[in-house]
């Protein structure tokens, strides 16, 4: 082990000194403004990018491997970049794929060309469906107040994640799969690690975990953003479970993940992490080599449905559905949605949404129905997105967006059927990642985390890579090579 240290070491050393200098000293320039604290974690992340970059040009295919591991850390550094030049986002993750991206477009090109050669018509299609997503998502920008502002809301949470599943798609073959899981696997632990010790001040009782819940972000800067990307990754940890011979090594790192995972969700208190966790599990069970066991756990799952679906409604507490704020903002948000999708159909523009929901959240509240707005409480906030990714896409960039995203999800879940056994972890993380997005909500963009966006795309690439075509040219990319 530390023969392989000592190789990558000096094979490595000038830019692991250069990286640590230039960190250094923009961390200590900036430290008097931003704290100690966070200039640390600038050091960490600013290091790490570097080396992420310069392993673009050295090997691609590793360089996306460390920056799938490295996500949580270049999510902590949103306060300090994130911002706008023009149409362009800048983010540590949008600086990385654009370098990656621009690097790579002639091999892409051959990538693509592939797709269209392929055989499979459920490939051919995704690239026209990805296509005109992205064309109606630019779209919705011109009916926009802030045309710029939009455009770069586009350019973060749909072009940075595409442009990065063809990359992905380029660089990575059939044989990698395991080893993607194992890093996405690798770098929730670490998530899940950062929000346990979020706790450890302010106690780890039932009681001090529901008061202190605002505080437990595990680095996401809301918990539901945490609870959709564990939830999503969560079937892939599964079936390597399952479905995966293992050696001893690998199920030491593989249950205490699955445990960590369990522990991470259920404090969350998300409703829509908890329904979808036990999801995650009878799906995973769909198959001859566990059908007895599903047949055993189908049987008292149906006697105990009722009082688990309320308790999980009322999220552990005395509060009913209709008597809990969140729930009700969350209904009338759907009604708002409806009027606004009503009046602008081609969408009113990215991140637009805070300000038109506050101009027609009334008008919404009136739609609902009086059997609703007559029995329960009313919200004394707006909602900065509408918690239903369906919606969200359909408001800010219009309903024929969404539809095209709802076909862009059948067309992957049809094609990981062709090959289920390969594809099995990866379908039930599109199917979950669908249903969370719907019951709790998720967002391209929020406030510069794409991490849960980036991951679900990468999901959409995993299931090409057992129809990718085998031919002279693309042979020459197998190593991630320029």
């Amino acid at each position: 082990m530390n023969e392989y240290i000592c190789k990558y070491y000096k094979q490595y050393k000038t830019i692991v000194l250069i990286s640590i200098l230039v960190s250094v000293v923009i961390s200590l320039i900036l430290s008097k403004r931003i704290g100690i604290k966070t200039s640390g974690m600038l050091f960490v992340a600013l290091f790490c990018l570097i080396i992420n970059i310069y392993l673009i040009y050295k090997n691609k295919k590793q360089s996306i491997m460390l920056f799938l591991l490295l996500l949580p850390i270049y999510t902590t550094v949103r306060r300090i970049c994130y911002f706008d030049i023009l149409f362009i986002k800048v983010t540590f993750e949008t600086i990385y794929i654009t370098i990656l991206f621009i690097s790579s477009i002639k091999d892409i090109r051959i990538s693509l060309l592939n797709m269209f050669r392929s055989k499979e018509k459920l490939t051919f299609k995704f690239v026209f469906l990805i296509g005109a997503f992205f064309i109606f998502c630019i779209n919705s920008g011109f009916y926009s107040e802030n045309i710029l502002s939009s455009l770069s809301e586009v350019y973060i949470g749909v072009f940075i994640p595409i442009v990065f599943m063809l990359c992905f798609i380029t660089y990575f073959k059939r044989d990698d799969k395991y080893f993607v899981y194992y890093i996405l696997i690798a770098a929730i632990d670490f998530s899940c690690l950062y929000g346990i010790v979020q706790l450890f001040g302010r106690g780890i009782s039932p009681t001090a975990i529901k008061t202190n819940k605002i505080y437990l972000t595990f680095g996401y800067n809301n918990v539901n953003i945490f609870a959709g990307i564990v939830i999503s990754i969560l079937p892939l940890l599964v079936e390597m479970i399952l479905y995966k011979k293992n050696t001893k090594s690998e199920k030491l790192f593989l249950y205490p993940s699955f445990i960590l995972y369990s522990i991470s969700i259920a404090i969350t208190f998300s409703r829509g992490a908890w329904f979808c966790y036990i999801g995650v599990i009878f799906l995973s069970l769909i198959s001859k080599k566990y059908r007895k066991l599903l047949a055993i756990l189908i049987i008292p799952a149906i006697f105990v449905a009722k009082p688990v679906f309320h308790y999980i409604l009322d999220r552990g507490t005395n509060t009913s559905f209709l008597h809990n704020e969140s729930a009700v903002a969350r209904i009338q948000s759907i009604f708002t949605d409806l009027v606004i999708m009503r009046k602008y159909p081609f969408g009113i523009g990215a991140g637009n949404f805070p300000d038109a929901y506050k101009v027609f959240s009334f008008q919404g509240y009136l739609s609902m129905p009086q059997s609703i707005r007559f029995n329960a409480i009313t919200a004394h906030y707006t909602l900065e997105h509408a918690h239903n990714l369906l919606l969200q896409i359909g408001v800010e960039f219009g309903i024929v967006a969404a539809v095209i995203f709802i076909i862009i999800i059948i067309n992957r879940l049809k094609l990981c059927l062709r090959n289920i056994e390969f594809n099995r972890g990866v379908f039930n993380s599109i199917l979950i990642y669908s249903l969370f997005s719907v019951i709790t909500g998720n967002q391209f963009d929020h406030k510069g985390v794409i991490t849960p966006t980036i991951i679900i795309f990468t999901m959409f690439g995993i299931t090409e890579l057992a129809f990718k075509i085998k031919n002279n040219i693309e042979r020459g990319l197998d190593n991630g090579k320029v």
